[in-house]
C-alpha cells in the first residue's frame, strides 16, 4: 500500500471558501505521480476539521499545510493539535511560509518549510521522510521550477472539487453566462516581471516569468473541460499575457479544438498596443471565449501610479477599457485607495476616474483600501515611519487585529489621510458595480427591487462624492446578511443557487 501523505487547507479569518485549494491540488498531483496516496482536507467544509484530521494522521507520512496569512490562526490550532496527539511530521509551505521562512522554521510545531514553489520540494521532502531521513536546514528554499515538466493536475484529488465547481463567482462575467455555471481556476504560467510597490512578487522574487506551452496548456484544459464538464475558465495566471505569441496560439488552438467555453484572465493596461492586445488579438480572443478582463488599473492619480510604480497612465488605463468594451469584453477592473503617500486630492481623483469609467456598459470595478502585504515596498516604509509593526514569530501573526491590519480590504489603518471617507468610498463604489450582490442574481422581485434602490443611491453617493450619514450602507449589509442566509438555506436543501434556478427551469 502506497505511503499516506495528508495535505491540510486552514479556515481563513474572513471565512471565504470560492475557490478549490489549488496549490495542495497541484503539489498532491506530484506527490500522486510520485506514487504516494493523497489525502487533501478542507477544513472549511469539514464540519468537525480536527476530528477529521485526527482520524487521518494514523499512518500517515507527514501532514503538510498550505496557508496564507489570513489562515494563521487555524494553521497554528492545527499544528499544535498534530504535535499533541502524533509524532506526524508537520510540512508547511504557502505564501505566508515564503514570505517568513524562518519565523516559520521557528516554531515549536514545524519540522519543515517549503519556500515558494512546491511540486519538486514536497517530492524530495517525502523521499526523505520515506527512507528514514532527517535535514538539519528545515528550510527548502525557493527554486523555480520548469513548469512544462508538472503532471497534470488532479483536481479530483479534492473530494469537494464538486462543489467548488459549482460555486458562485462574484465577477460580473456571470451576468453574461450561462447558467448552471461549472468552472474551475486554471494556472499556465507563474510570475509576473512588473514592478508594483505593493504586490508579493517583487518581495518573493517571482518577477521571471515562467510559462507552459501552448501545446500542453491546449492539452490540459481540453482534458479538464471534457472530464469536469466545465462551462468557463478561470485562469489564475499573474499575468497571462506577457507573451502574446503564446496566447494567440492558444486561442486559435481552443477555437480548432471546438471548446466552447468562456473563459478569463488578467491584463496589463499597457498591453493595449499595436503587435500586443491589438484589435485583432482581441477579435481572435474573443473567438475563443474570452469574456472578461481583470485589469490592474489601481488609481486615477497620476501621483498615486507613480508611489505604485504601476508603468501605467489613466490615459492608458481608459484605452484598455474603451477597447474591451468595443470587443464586448468584460473590464473588472482594480482600484486600491489610502495608498501611502497620497493625498485627498488624489483619492477623490480615483473616485471622479471610476465614475468616468461607467460610461463604458462592460466596465466593473472592486475598490479597496490599501492593504499592507508583508514585504513590499510600501509596507516597508510603513514600518520604517512607525506606522506598522511586523511580528517576531508565527504565534504573534495568529492575532486576529494584527491579521486585520495586514489583510482585510476594509479597514481604518493609523496612516491614512481619511480612512473613514475611504473605506465608505470604496463600499459603495463597490455596491454601485453590484460586486457583492447584482439583480442577475436575484429570484425574488420584491430583492430586486431593494437591490435597485440602494444602487441607485450609491450611484447618486458617488457622483457627489458625498459619503457621510452612511445610514443606507448599514441597511444595505442587512440586507445582504439576509439574504445570503436564506440562499444557503435554499443550497443546503439541495435547490439551485438563485441566480440559477430560472434558468434551470427552463
Amino acid at each position: 500500500m502506497p505511503d499516506k501523505i495528508l495535505l491540510i487547507r486552514p479556515q481563513n479569518v474572513y471565512n471565504y471558501n470560492n475557490y478549490p485549494p489549488l496549490n495542495l491540488i497541484s503539489i498532491g498531483s506530484a506527490l500522486k505521480t510520485a506514487g504516494y496516496d493523497v489525502k487533501i482536507i478542507n477544513c472549511a467544509f469539514e464540519k468537525k476539521p480536527l476530528e477529521v484530521i485526527g482520524r487521518e494522521l494514523n499512518g500517515a507520512l507527514f501532514a503538510g499545510i498550505s496557508l496564507l496569512t489570513s489562515e494563521a490562526p487555524d494553521a497554528y490550532r492545527i499544528m499544535q493539535y498534530i504535535k499533541e496527539i502524533s509524532d506526524v511530521p508537520v510540512v508547511v509551505g504557502g505564501w505566508h511560509c515564503t514570505l517568513f521562512p524562518e519565523q516559520m522554521a521557528g516554531c515549536e510545531y514545524v519540522d519543515y518549510v517549503v519556500a515558494g514553489e512546491g511540486e519538486e520540494h514536497i517530492v524530495n521532502v517525502a523521499e526523505m521522510l520515506k527512507n528514514g531521513g532527517t535535514r538539519d536546514n528545515k528550510i527548502y528554499h525557493k527554486i523555480n521550477l520548469d513548469l512544462d515538466s508538472l503532471p497534470l493536475t488532479a483536481y479530483d484529488l479534492d473530494e469537494h472539487i464538486e462543489r467548488s465547481i459549482g460555486n458562485y463567482l462574484t465577477d460580473k462575467l456571470s451576468e453574461y453566462v450561462s447558467h448552471p455555471m461549472r468552472w474551475l481556476p486554471y494556472e499556465s504560467s507563474r510570475g509576473c516581471p512588473s514592478l508594483c510597490t505593493f504586490c508579493i512578487n517583487v518581495v518573493t522574487d517571482n518577477r521571471r516569468y515562467r510559462k507552459k506551452s501552448a501545446a500542453k496548456v491546449l492539452s490540459e484544459i481540453g482534458h479538464i473541460i471534457k472530464k469536469y464538464k466545465l462551462t468557463h475558465l478561470k485562469i489564475v495566471d499573474d499575468n497571462f499575457f506577457v507573451d502574446i505569441k503564446r496566447v494567440r496560439e492558444i486561442c486559435r488552438g481552443m477555437i480548432d479544438m471546438g471548446l466552447n467555453i468562456t473563459w478569463d484572465g488578467e491584463c496589463r493596461c499597457d498591453y493595449f498596443r499595436d503587435g500586443m492586445l491589438d484589435d485583432e488579438t482581441l477579435k481572435l480572443c474573443r473567438r475563443s471565449g474570452l469574456i472578461q478582463l481583470t485589469l490592474g488599473i489601481e488609481s486615477g492619480s497620476p501621483h498615486t501610479l507613480e508611489l505604485m510604480k504601476k508603468g501605467i497612465t489613466p490615459e492608458q488605463a481608459e484605452n484598455a477599457v474603451r477597447k474591451c468594451d468595443e470587443h464586448k469584453i468584460i473590464a473588472r477592473s482594480s482600484f486600491i485607495l489610502e495608498i501611502p503617500g497620497e493625498s485627498l486630492d488624489d483619492i477623490k481623483q480615483t473616485i471622479s476616474f471610476v465614475n468616468k469609467l461607467r460610461r463604458y456598459k462592460y466596465f466593473t470595478c472592486g475598490v479597496g483600501t490599501f492593504r499592507p502585504y508583508p514585504k513590499c515596498e510600501l509596507t516597508e516604509r510603513l514600518l520604517k515611519d512607525g506606522y506598522l509593526t511586523e511580528p517576531l514569530n508565527f504565534k504573534e501573526w495568529t492575532d486576529r487585529n494584527i491579521i486585520n491590519m495586514y489583510t482585510s480590504a476594509e479597514y481604518i489603518r493609523p496612516w491614512q489621510v481619511n480612512g473613514k471617507y475611504s473605506e465608505s468610498a470604496a463600499y459603495y463604489l463597490n455596491m454601485e458595480s453590484a460586486v457583492r450582490l447584482g439583480n442577475f442574481q436575484i429570484d425574488r422581485r420584491l430583492d430586486r427591487v431593494k437591490n435597485s434602490l440602494f444602487m441607485f443611491f450609491a450611484k447618486l453617493r458617488n457622483g457627489l462624492m458625498f459619503y457621510s450619514f452612511p445610514f443606507d450602507k448599514n441597511l444595505y449589509k442587512r440586507f445582504l446578511s439576509a439574504f445570503y442566509e436564506r440562499r444557503q438555506e435554499l443550497e443546503k436543501g439541495g435547490a439551485y443557487p438563485l441566480a440559477d434556478r430560472k434558468e434551470a427551469r427552463q
